[in-house]
């Protein structure tokens, strides 16, 4: 009996992300591959999780793009930078985080591809106080700031297809990226 995307489903994004990179390194998509039809009965929602994240098996809805381990949409309708972030939680994601160079060309790519010179991501500012986080809370590792003016008139960011990132307006008009995570099957 195979696990159901259904069943998968029921994992919560917080027991999902207690699954580390490295222990799904141990499970190979050929070994995930060999499990009886008797121990499939047996696996848990949470072992689903595992067994789809580890054999890399993230399939992303319809329209968006898997890079890595995780899905991207670009929305090509203008909107402000809190309805943008309201249009990706409608869809069980959030505006998107920039974690590495590869994620940046990528995202990029995409929105070259696509014509638009500027989109909208999960960057702001927080609270006025100079300090950056993204909308999804992972870590502020990676910048890739082009230009940036005063966070006082300019706590939100946008990727530009010319190269980088920059700050500006929350009420400007732009396209943007919404980001999903494969711990939520």
């Amino acid at each position: 009996a195979e696990i159901s995307p259904e069943e998968a489903a029921e994992i919560s994004p917080e027991e999902a992300a207690e699954i580390s990179p490295e222990e799904a390194a141990e499970i190979s998509p050929e070994e995930a591959a060999e499990i009886s039809p008797e121990e499939a009965a047996e696996i848990s929602p949470e072992e689903a999780c595992y067994f789809l994240w580890a054999g890399r098996s993230v399939i992303c809805p319809p329209g968006w793009f898997r890079h890595g381990a995780r899905c991207f949409l670009l929305v090509k309708s203008g909107y402000t930078w809190l309805n943008a972030e309201i249009h990706c939680v409608n869809n069980q994601a959030s505006l998107a985080s920039v974690q590495s160079p590869s994620e940046y060309n990528f995202l990029q790519s995409l929105l070259t591809v696509s014509g638009y010179s500027a989109a909208w991501i999960g960057l702001h500012e927080l609270c006025l106080q100079g300090t950056w986080m993204w909308k999804d809370n992972t870590g502020f590792y990676y910048t890739n700031w082009q230009s940036q003016s005063s966070v006082s008139s300019y706590p939100c960011a946008y990727m530009r297809s010319s190269g980088g990132w920059s700050n500006t307006n929350c009420a400007s008009g732009y396209v943007f990226f919404c980001a999903m995570n494969p711990s939520t099957c």
